[in-house]
């Protein structure tokens, strides 16, 4: 049977990461709490973005663009978004099954598929699962500036432009509300796929509502694409990394709430056990007491 001694250290341990985990779901909250008040401020301006969107998509006199068009070089490219810290349940593993599956899929579609991560936790499992990464983003944070996104838009809209490369999609957890959160990619370039994409999350867009041959728009129709475009494109990559980081909070709150709920219980057990071995003692030495007592007499 395990000693006083030993109850009592094994449930100092058990407090100290009760209230570790205590902790971090606090500092958790609060950041989801941050990232969800950016979240819904948002919402109107990705609306708004969609309408614009669904413009271009919709002319009568299909708009010549090159990021309006499908290329055929058999290039594909995903950028992976996974946790920044440890601690989340099984957050990374939801994203790198996701991942299999278009890793799967390009494999038997003869095509070539570039994965390009920021740097985390997500790294180490595709590293020991054998998946090689062509570039890892270093010196991202949660949410990145708005020069590092932009960097990342032109580098593939470069690509994409100049034929290089025929789908570029972001695989993250979306957040959907605070009690659904699920893995999903977002595909970005073809920019006809992101706008339909765009248009079913948005509000109702009627068909007649608005029009693109409604507007006269200065300088052309042309060079306002390219613009918008990138600016679509940015908004939408900085969306997924803001619900990827709203989605990481949500999971490791979950998952401090449940750790520091069964250190609670551990902790109620250890005291229970530490009781009844501390009144086995007592009753022990009372008896040793009476037992000496009648030999003395």
């Amino acid at each position: 049977m395990i000693g006083i001694r030993q109850i009592l250290q094994r449930r100092k341990a058990v407090s100290n990461i009760c209230r570790l985990t205590r902790t971090m779901q606090i500092v958790s909250t609060a950041a989801f709490k941050s990232y969800y008040k950016k979240w819904l401020a948002v919402a109107e301006y990705h609306h708004a973005l969609a309408q614009a969107g669904y413009l271009l998509v919709t002319s009568e006199i299909p708009l010549e663009h090159p990021l309006l068009k499908d290329n055929s070089s058999g290039q594909f490219s995903v950028l992976v978004i996974g946790s920044k810290a440890g601690l989340c349940g099984s957050y990374n593993t939801a994203i790198y099954e996701h991942l299999v599956q278009h890793i799967d899929i390009a494999k038997s579609a003869g095509k070539n598929l570039s994965i390009y991560a920021p740097s985390g936790r997500l790294i180490g499992l595709l590293h020991s699962r054998g998946i090689p990464v062509t570039k890892t983003y270093s010196g991202l944070g949660e949410i990145p500036s708005d020069a590092q996104i932009h960097d990342i838009a032109v580098h593939f809209t470069e690509r994409y432009m100049a034929g290089q490369l025929d789908y570029f999609g972001i695989v993250y957890m979306a957040f959907n509300s605070p009690g659904h959160q699920q893995a999903q990619t977002m595909t970005i370039m073809p920019l006809t796929d992101l706008i339909d994409h765009l248009t079913t999350r948005a509000r109702a867009i009627w068909p007649w509502d608005l029009v693109f041959e409604d507007f006269l728009m200065a300088p052309s129709a042309e060079e306002i694409i390219a613009g918008l475009a990138i600016m679509i494109m940015h908004t939408t990559i900085k969306a997924c990394f803001l619900e990827a980081a709203l989605s990481e909070h949500v999971a490791r709150m979950m998952a401090m709430r449940n750790a520091t709920k069964n250190a609670e219980d551990m902790i109620r057990d250890l005291t229970a056990e530490y009781n009844r071995a501390r009144q086995t003692n007592i009753t022990s030495e009372l008896l040793d007491i009476i037992s000496g007592i009648g030999v003395l007499r």
